[in-house]
């Protein structure tokens, strides 16, 4: 639809059910039905967008399909049809099927809860993830199943900024707590088994050797129906064809299948256990590479997932560490080329750490680097923490580096109402010019 592109006409348009149509009677898809269920005449396009469960322009195709077909209208503040204008002028709605009863909320909105410290849109957006976290890994990321490391990484990043727990920590999440936990451990265990080539190879080998099956194949354990070659019960003799010698039978494609699958599982095991020796003794980058293959040799192993997600956890800490500790001591040597570098890799870590984020953005500002991922860095620290005061002053500086001043005055001022005493702010903010702030104040973590 061509409202779907105009901004202000998004917030102005409030989709509904067109008259007597009775969504129980469609045939819709979950997501459909889901995204139908947003659709209550109070909740603004723009809305749909971010909460239907869908992407963006998926949910302006659906709607657009629904109103042409008549089973949606579309109306303004004052509870008014709009006047079809660009798109399709709706069809009769067909007669009612069933006498409509009042219900209650829709059963998605059960595990909402207004008095938690997330916004019920975000509520909505883990619940509609974790209904679908039983997708394929490249529908977990939201990118096509061809995708190279580069869109696997953008990904990776834009969820976890979005949906990693740390984002709410000290919050009242509730039961949204364990939801965040198993939805981050799920992208985390879709990202790296697509980024090793090594363990994306072997899973679809493994999904070939069960010729393509999404649930578990029969376990290892499994016997195969036994065979017999005794006749069956013989007919009568006017019925009873002659008989002609058997030739040799030939191994059932299924028990070709049992035997791949179990040999997989064998080695699957074998990987695991290795990956829990190295985790006890505390090598968890070996750990993880481990229990990833035994992932890829047995998609289907819920407890080899189960560790994963904790063995990746502590492999990724330990590497942002190892990368912290050189990027502070490049920072001593002021070699800022490396300090950047360190900062940047560990970042890829730690994309949720608001610290790590902001003190790249001020590395790089105050050294002339690229003032566009300065830019992106501040701004990720700011969303993640929007009430500390120094992201908000590297944000300004960053701006007015680039000659937004604008932009680079609203941050700086909100910078001195969360911290009367930032100096460096108020500086910054009554356009002294000059050099940027000396460099040997890039070190600490003010």
């Amino acid at each position: 639809m061509r409202l779907g592109n105009d901004a202000t006409a998004m917030n102005e348009r409030f989709p509904r059910l067109g008259p007597g149509v009775d969504p129980t009677r469609l045939s819709l898809t979950p997501v459909e039905g889901f995204l139908l269920s947003r659709i209550d005449g109070k909740t603004p396009w723009s809305l749909l967008r971010t909460v239907g469960g869908l992407p963006p322009i998926e949910v302006d195709r659906c709607l657009d399909r629904w109103i042409e077909a008549g089973l949606v209208v579309v109306a303004g503040r004052d509870g008014r049809v709009v006047s079809p204008g660009s798109f399709a002028p709706p069809k009769p709605a067909p007669p009612p099927l069933a006498t409509p009863t009042p219900q209650n909320d829709a059963p998605e909105r059960a595990g909402l809860d207004a008095t938690l410290d997330i916004p019920v849109a975000v509520q909505e957006r883990i619940l509609v993830f974790e209904a679908l976290l039983d997708r394929p890994y490249h529908e977990i990321l939201g990118v096509t199943a061809d995708a190279d490391r580069k869109a696997l990484r953008k990904a990776y990043f834009a969820l976890s900024r979005e949906l990693h727990p740390d984002r709410f920590f000290r919050r009242n999440v509730g039961p949204f707590g364990k939801r965040l936990d198993r939805i981050f451990g799920k992208i985390v265990e879709a990202y790296e088994l697509l980024s090793d080539p090594t363990a994306r190879a072997e899973i679809e080998r493994s999904l070939a050797a069960a010729g393509g099956e999404a649930a578990p194949p029969p376990s290892a354990s499994a016997v195969e129906p036994e065979r017999s070659d005794a006749p069956p019960v013989a007919p009568s003799e006017a019925e009873a064809p002659r008989r002609t010698p058997r030739a040799p039978r030939r191994p059932h494609v299924f028990s070709l299948h049992n035997r791949l699958i179990r040999e997989r599982r064998a080695r699957a095991k074998r990987f695991f256990e290795a990956g829990m020796a190295a985790h006890a003794a505390g090598r968890f980058a070996e750990a993880a590479g481990s229990v990833r293959l035994a992932i890829a040799f047995d998609p289907w192993n819920e407890i080899y997932k189960e560790h994963f997600v904790e063995v990746q956890r502590k492999a990724h800490d330990e590497r942002a560490q190892r990368l912290l500790k050189e990027a502070d001591a490049a920072l001593e040597l002021r070699d800022w080329g490396t300090a950047l570098r360190a900062f940047a890799e560990a970042i890829e870590y730690r994309p949720h750490d608001a610290e790590l984020l902001r003190r790249a953005a001020r590395l790089a500002w105050a050294t002339g680097g690229d003032l566009h991922q300065a830019k992106e860095w501040a701004m990720a620290a700011v969303e993640l923490d929007p009430r500390d005061g120094a992201s908000r002053r590297v944000l300004g500086q960053v701006y007015k580096a680039a000659g937004l001043e604008a932009n680079a005055r609203r941050e700086l001022e909100a910078a001195l109402a969360l911290d009367a005493k930032d100096e460096e702010a108020r500086t910054e903010l009554a356009g002294i010019a000059g050099r940027p702030l000396a460099l040997r104040w890039l070190g600490g973590k003010r």
